[in-house]
């Protein structure tokens, strides 16, 4: 059975409405984690997992489309197809 794409939309109002407050429970933690950061001693400007959440969030202010999947593409690996043997699993 397939569903029709068309027969499934919600209005941006509705989406708005329904996802308002998970929305911004996610940015009150990322602004967490970013102000205990900037609290912690040392300094992880250059870490390589600070470069992606920083780019991550260059994707999410653009005006771009498909934002998941951009920081999903952002955030994985590339695929291996030797993935199995990789992680000795075959």
């Amino acid at each position: 059975m397939s569903i029709d794409p068309n027969a499934v939309k919600r209005t941006a109002e509705k989406v708005l409405a329904e996802e308002f407050l998970s929305a911004r429970s996610k940015i009150l933690d990322l602004a967490a984690t970013l102000d205990r950061l900037e609290r912690a001693s040392g300094s992880v400007e250059n870490a390589a997992q600070m470069q992606l959440l920083s780019q991550g969030l260059k994707i999410l202010c653009d005006d771009e489309f498909d934002k998941a999947r951009r920081v999903q593409l952002l955030m994985s690996r590339q695929y291996d197809p030797d993935w199995q043997k990789t992680y000795g699993l075959h």
